[in-house]
């Protein structure tokens, strides 16, 4: 092998001379808190000061880049006067960054961005070399109302506006997700069968009901499929954003609805209304009084109707003069009707049930008396 002198050495580095916006490609062989030294296959090593390594403030880049690391570059300056090439890599990504900019715009194709800070009506984010904005209104497509649960966060996004040349970039986070909810909606109308269970998220509440999240796909638990209990509102079973699992009962694919029941199967109390038995009186609370008369419950969960007409052998006009909710009352089991699950019940028989019986008791225990005294003169004679 023969020995090279430090003047041929020096013609051969000069071969591959750089100048100010060259874009390369180097190799990183050093990395420190404040800059990043990278061979560019030149004489001189190249530096890449921190603020042209990222724009994220709080990003430790001596975690994020490392040695070995490939990394494109912009010369910024050919010496810097310390003998050192002074680099870029935010500028070469914005290079690289504008044409993929120009091309996700074209074919309305996702790209990822780097939320930075919350500044005055959204997001200041990141991608690639270049800094754009997120508007509070294109964040998602729900209320948000605290923004900087989003900062430092990667989110897929749609390019919503670029202009160069006003240095005008605007991306949608919630045109990407109306995107992905749409096709995940025609994939779940595919997929879900009635009976199924699955789960959700509680997205709204009405006074009729409360809708549910399903991924893309919205889907109503009318108020009397969220309890088997008698509710007077939804807020008293579910809470928006509670994570719930719900039955589907009925799809409607013309309309794009489902129906929902956040009802148990397994818990209906019905399934238990045949231990009772007819003529039997059992204690219950009243529910609610309603025009009709009362709807009382049983310690087993089951509720059932007390007609107006069968609180009081009395004539009753207004309910509430002799029933208050909540009110601990015995009832007797009249009716049950499987076909529309109902049952009926009556105070005023109860009533009638526990008088016989006192009297019942009354008479025995008089007769007993009768009797004890007889024994005791025969006895005696």
């Amino acid at each position: 092998m023969n020995d090279i002198s430090m003047e041929e050495a020096m013609e051969g580095f000069a071969l591959n001379k750089v100048k100010d916006g060259d874009i390369l490609e180097g190799t990183i062989l050093k990395v420190n808190k404040d800059e990043v030294i990278v061979n560019i296959n030149y004489y001189a090593d190249g530096v890449i000061p921190r603020e042209e390594l990222t724009k994220d403030h709080h990003e430790d880049i001596t975690e994020t880049n490392s040695i070995g690391d490939k990394i494109k570059v912009v010369v910024l300056k050919a010496d810097d006067g310390e003998g050192n090439v002074l680099l870029s890599k935010i500028k070469a990504d914005a290079i690289v960054a504008k044409e993929e900019l120009e091309k996700a715009l074209e074919e309305k194709k996702a790209v990822e961005v780097k939320v930075i800070e919350v500044v005055k009506g959204g997001l200041r984010v990141f991608f690639h070399g270049l800094s754009g904005f997120m508007p509070a209104s294109l964040v998602s497509n729900t209320y948000v109302e605290d923004l900087s649960v989003f900062t430092g966060e990667t989110l897929k996004t749609y390019v919503e506006e670029y202009e160069e040349e006003q240095n005008r970039l605007i991306f949608s986070r919630k045109a990407y997700l109306a995107e992905k909810d749409a096709a995940e909606k025609v994939r779940l109308l595919a997929t879900l069968k009635e009976g199924q269970s699955v789960e959700g998220t509680v997205s709204n509440i009405t006074s009729y009901g409360a809708f549910v999240d399903l991924g893309g796909l919205i889907g109503l638990a009318h108020i009397s499929d969220l309890s088997y209990g008698r509710i007077n509102h939804p807020s008293e079973v579910v809470s928006v954003g509670d994570k719930v699992t719900v039955h589907v009962l009925k799809i409607d694919q013309k309309k794009e609805k489902v129906s929902l029941s956040l009802k148990n199967k397994g818990q209906d109390p019905w399934n238990r209304v045949h231990e009772m038995k007819i003529g039997h009186v059992y204690e219950a609370s009243v529910k609610k009084i309603i025009d009709a008369g009362a709807i009382v419950q049983l310690e087993n969960g089951i509720d059932g109707l007390v007609h107006i007409s069968e609180i009081s052998y009395d004539h009753v006009s207004d309910v509430n003069e002799i029933l208050k909710e909540g009110q601990k009352v015995n009832v007797k089991l009249l009716q049950i009707d499987d076909e529309r699950k109902r049952v009926s019940f009556s105070i005023r028989d109860a009533k009638e049930e526990d008088q016989s019986f006192y009297e019942e008791e009354e008479a025995v225990t008089l007769g007993d008396v009768f009797q004890n005294l007889m024994d005791k003169f025969k006895e005696d004679k």
